[in-house]
């Protein structure tokens, strides 16, 4: 039997109108899921399609990114992504659970430790470490350097691109394990037409930030408060490379590690019978870490 596809829907989060894409029933328990930086919702297709026979799954776009508005005159952090996220999950009924990929997991745990109440369980995928950067506090260089870099934004209006295939061939050369037949798949749902091409989805200032964000000592008093489960998939790449690592599972005071072998960074793409069998059976509460 053919899964119908989803449906499209708005809220509104600080005077920003954000889309969601909906599967199943919505009388079912609800999953979030969450994108990573310059994704968008459909990304998540193949997942919550299979994944809606249990849930009611909302794949989010997150402010400046897919069908959601751009933040114009203002920037993207992590606080604002919070604030996103509360919204949504109180509209479609809380508690959620929540699994997201690289920004979007960290997003997920982060909201976990501010709202537990808002929160069930979290899956991040490649989702801590990677985008907790040492940052300098507001120090006269620090400030001159970001406000250089902001202006430089401006002159960045996004890559025109000719075709959706010449979007695909660019998802190829980001993530090697995806079949051509699978990256014009994501691309259909990435680009839009636009002066006589294609032009990215995402807001090319989504690269944009506070000058002072989030920083790794910041986070982990947060993950601390964490009250739900917290599963995070790991790719074997990833921790090869010491860029994500099981040892994260610390912060949390119930959590549990998986390396996905065969996997980079977009494990969900690499791997997805493997991801979702991983969800299953965390809800089920039948996964446990890695020895």
């Amino acid at each position: 039997m053919t899964t119908p596809g989803p449906t499209q829907h708005f809220i509104e989060s600080q005077r920003l109108r954000l889309s969601y894409w909906s599967w199943g029933e919505r009388s079912r328990p609800p999953l979030v899921l969450l994108h990573g930086k310059r994704d968008q919702a459909r990304s998540w297709d193949r997942l919550a399609a299979e994944l809606s026979g249990e849930w009611h799954v909302v794949a989010a776009d997150l402010r400046g990114h897919g069908d959601s508005q751009w933040a114009v005159g203002s920037h993207y952090v992590f606080a604002d992504y919070i604030a996103d996220l509360v919204a949504l999950i109180e509209a479609i009924g809380a508690p959620a659970s929540v699994v997201g990929h690289s920004g979007g997991g960290l997003v997920a745990t982060l909201t976990a430790g501010l709202y537990p109440e808002h929160v069930e369980r979290v899956v991040a995928i490649e989702g801590t470490g990677a985008h907790l950067e040492r940052l300098p506090r507001a120090e006269p260089d620090a400030m001159r350097a970001w406000v250089d870099h902001t202006r430089r934004l401006e002159q960045r209006p996004g890559r025109l691109l000719d075709t959706r295939a010449e979007a695909a061939e660019r998802m190829r050369r980001g993530n090697p394990r995806l079949s051509r037949e699978r990256a014009l798949e994501l691309a259909e749902h990435a680009v839009r037409p636009a002066d006589g091409g294609y032009r990215w989805k995402f807001d090319p200032w989504v690269d944009s930030s506070d000058p002072v964000e989030l920083r790794p000592e910041e986070a982990s008093p947060i993950w601390g408060r964490v009250r739900c489960p917290v599963l995070l998939l790991i790719g074997e790449e990833a921790a090869a490379r010491g860029v994500q690592s099981p040892d994260h599972a610390r912060h949390f005071p119930d959590a549990r590690a998986v390396v996905v072998p065969g996997a980079g960074h977009w494990v969900h793409h690499d791997r997805p019978v493997d991801v979702v069998e991983a969800i299953r059976r965390f809800r089920s509460g039948d996964l446990e870490a890695e020895p």
